[in-house]
This record gives structure tokens, sequence and C-alpha cells, in this order.
């Protein structure tokens, strides 16, 4: 059936046959020139399911089969195991390392510390000890002065050696072989 408007021409069998689908469900719709011809749908293929081919195993089948699946859980158990204490033991490792360089900050804190007081201390010590330093304590402190030229004695060296025993005598410095000095005495 076609419906003709202002807009163009319709083919409503599409609809009819979408509308009537539960009663010519088997039917198969033939498109002509005219109005659609239906033929009778060939019969539907069925297809067959195959069926699990059913295998009968032994005792002892089944507990080989029951050994094997509990040795890979434990190896699966035992592999998750050692996983897990290499990871804890590279978070451990971790712990320590970053408690040691928080350690190493902190003497390294006080070292800084104590050479700066070092430096400190050295140049206090310096200005303590200079010339001047000792001038000053040595005229206010100790009432001493400093050496006048009649203070001096000079040595002379070119002169014979003598040897000046208690009392004031002086003897040349051949006496102290003819004596012969005992180094004990």
């Amino acid at each position: 059936m076609a419906a003709r408007g202002n807009r163009g021409t319709y083919d409503l069998g599409a609809y009819r046959n979408q509308r009537n689908a539960g009663t010519t469900a088997n039917r198969q719709v033939v498109r002509g020139t005219a109005v659609p011809k239906t033929r009778p749908n060939p019969a539907p293929q069925t297809r067959k399911v195959r069926r699990p081919r059913v295998v009968q195993k032994s005792q002892k089948q089944l507990r080989a089969e029951a050994r094997r699946s509990r040795a890979v859980a434990i190896r699966v158990v035992a592999l998750a195991a050692v996983l897990f204490l290499v990871f804890g033991f590279k978070i451990y490792s971790q712990v320590q390392v970053d408690e040691l360089d928080q350690q190493l900050d902190a003497i390294n804190q006080q070292i800084s510390v104590i050479e700066s007081d070092n430096t400190r201390r050295n140049m206090e010590l310096n200005a303590n000890v200079s010339l001047e330093k000792v001038d000053q304590y040595a005229k206010n402190e100790l009432g001493m002065v400093k050496i006048s030229d009649y203070q001096v004695n000079y040595v002379k060296l070119s002169e014979d050696d003598a040897v000046e025993v208690s009392g004031g005598k002086t003897h040349d410095k051949d006496i102290a072989q003819k004596l012969k000095i005992n180094k004990n005495e």
C-alpha cells in the first residue's frame, strides 16, 4: 500500500510487516512492483548442540590432579610470600636509610656549630695574644717597663774559653782537662 501526500510517496508495507510480525513469522516478504507478496520461509535450520564428552576418571587420577593443584597453590603462595618479603625488606631498608640521613644531617649541623664556635674562640685567642695586649698587660697588671740600653749585656765570643768556679776564680780551658771532671759527680 502506498500513500501519496504533499511530501512524496511512502511505502507502508514495511510498517505492516513489522506490525504483523507475529502472524507472518514463518513467511518471507518478497517485494515486487505492486503489493508485496509473501512466501513461506523455509524450515528453520536447527543446529546440533555438541554434548560434552564425559570422561570417567579413576580415584588415582583424581588424587594426582588434586596433588598437582595443591603443589601449584603452594608454589603460588610461596612466591607471593617471597615477593612480600622482598618488598618489605626494600621498604625497611629505605626507612633505615632515611633515619641515617636524618642523623647525618643532625651531626653535620652540630659539626658546623662547633666549627663556628672554634673559629670564634681562635679569633678571641689571637686577639688576646697579640703583642699590644701582652705589652698592655705587662705594663698595667705586672708593672713592667721596656728594657733600656744600660740593661743590655753583650757576650763576647772571640775571647778564650775560661772556667769560673764559685768564689770568683777563673781558670783557662785546659784546667777542665787537667782536673778530669767525672760525669758522675
